[in-house]
C-alpha cells in the first residue's frame, strides 16, 4: 500500500518501490494522496527518463543525511520543518531563486530570528551542493542569506558565574563550571561518558562524532573541571556510564527552564548555554592564554573564530608592539 500510517508518526506516510519511505508531511488523506501520486510521477521521470532533477527534494535530503559521518542533529531537525514545506517538491523547482525567497519568509513568519533562518538556508545550500555533485543539477544558485551583524560574544565574569550557580540546581552547577573551564560544546559535554575521562592524568577524550569540528579532540583537566567530575562520580554513583545525569537520566539539553529561571533570578539576562563556552575562552585570553592555545583548548577549526577574542588580550598586543619598536631601535 503506498500510503499508511506509523506508530511513532502522526502524518500519513508514502512507499514507492523498495527504496522509497518518505513521510508526507500531512494528516489529510487526499493531501497525502496528491504528495503519493507526484512523488510516482516524478520518480518516474528520473528512472525511465533519466531526468535527476526531478527527484524529490525530501529523498536527496534524506540521502545526505545518511551519507554523513556526522549525526547532523541540528539539520535533522530542519530537515523536517523543509519537508513539511517542500518535501514533494522536485530539486530543480527548490533550485529557483524565488522559491529560496520563500523558504526565508516563511522561517521568519514562523518567528525565527534572521540567524535561524540563515541556519536553515546554510542547510539547504548544503543539500543543493551535494545535488549538484551527484549530477541531479547542473549549477546550484546563490542561496540568500540575511548575515545579521553579530556582536562580541557574551561572556560572565567570576562573580556572575558564581551567582548563576548559586541559583542552579546541583546537576546544573556542576555542568555550567565544567563548561567553562573545558569550553566544550553543549552536546560533547553532555554526551561525555565515564569510560572517556581519566582523572588520574587529567585528560577526557571525545570523539568525532560528538565534536563540530568532526574529529576525536582530547580535553585537559584543569583542577576546577577535576572538582566538578569527583562530586559527579559521588553524585551519580560508581556505576553511572554518563557523566551528566538529572535523577538517573542522561542530560540531552542544559537549556532547561531550570537554566533560564536561574539565569533570570540572576539578573544576567540574555543568556544561553553556549555562553559559558564564550566566558571560557574569554577568562582564558584575559589570563595570558595565547590566541594559537586558545584555539587547541577549544577545539576551534580555524584561526578566524578565535579572533573574536582579541580585544581581550590588550597586554599581549602591546608586549608585541613594544618589540617591535625595539627590533626597530637595534637597527637605527
Amino acid at each position: 500500500m503506498p500510503l499508511y500510517k506509523r506508530k511513532d508518526s502522526r502524518y500519513w506516510w508514502c512507499s514507492i518501490g523498495s527504496d522509497t519511505r518518505l513521510s508526507t508531511g500531512t494528516e489529510d488523506w487526499g493531501e497525502a494522496k496528491e504528495f503519493e501520486r507526484v512523488l510516482a510521477q516524478r520518480k518516474w521521470r528520473v528512472e525511465k527518463l533519466g531526468d535527476r532533477a526531478a527527484a524529490a527534494w525530501s529523498e536527496v535530503a534524506e540521502r545526505w543525511v545518511n551519507e554523513s559521518a556526522k549525526p547532523k542533529r541540528r539539520d535533522r531537525e530542519l530537515l523536517k520543518w523543509l519537508n513539511g514545506r517542500i518535501g514533494g517538491a522536485s530539486v530543480s523547482d527548490v533550485a529557483d531563486s524565488d522559491a529560496l525567497e520563500e523558504l526565508r519568509k516563511d522561517g521568519l513568519a514562523d518567528g525565527w530570528s534572521q540567524s535561524t533562518v540563515d541556519r536553515m538556508m546554510g542547510t539547504v545550500n548544503a543539500v543543493l551542493h551535494a545535488c549538484a555533485r551527484w549530477r541531479y543539477l547542473d549549477h546550484v544558485p546563490v542561496v540568500p542569506m540575511y548575515r545579521p551583524r553579530r556582536d562580541e560574544p557574551r561572556f560572565l565574569t567570576p562573580v556572575e558565574l558564581d551567582r548563576l550557580c548559586n541559583h542552579l540546581p546541583m546537576h546544573l552547577a556542576l555542568a555550567a563550571r565544567f563548561a567553562v573551564s573545558t569550553l566544550l560544546r553543549m552536546r560533547a559535554q553532555t554526551r561525555l561518558t565515564w569510560d572517556r575521562v581519566n582523572i588520574e592524568e587529567r585528560r577526557a577524550w571525545i570523539p568525532k562524532a560528538h565534536q563540530k569540528a568532526g574529529r576525536t579532540f582530547g580535553v585537559s583537566l584543569n583542577s576546577e573541571a577535576i572538582r566538578c567530575l569527583r562530586a559527579l562520580r559521588f553524585i551519580n554513583g560508581p556505576k553511572a556510564e554518563q557523566v551528566f545525569l538529572w535523577q538517573g537520566r542522561p542530560i540531552d539539553d542544559c537549556n532547561t527552564k531550570a537554566f533560564k529561571d536561574a539565569v533570570q533570578a540572576a539578573g544576567l539576562s540574555p543568556l544561553r548555554w553556549h555562553d559559558l563556552r564564550h566566558t571560557g575562552a574569554s577568562w582564558a585570553v584575559q589570563s595570558g592564554v595565547t590566541l594559537p592555545e586558545l584555539m587547541l583548548l577549544g577545539d576551534w577549526k580555524d584561526y578566524r573564530s578565535v579572533l573574536r577574542y582579541a580585544h581581550l588580550a590588550p597586554s599581549q598586543a602591546a608586549t608585541a608592539a613594544e618589540k617591535t619598536a625595539e627590533w626597530a631601535r637595534k637597527r637605527a
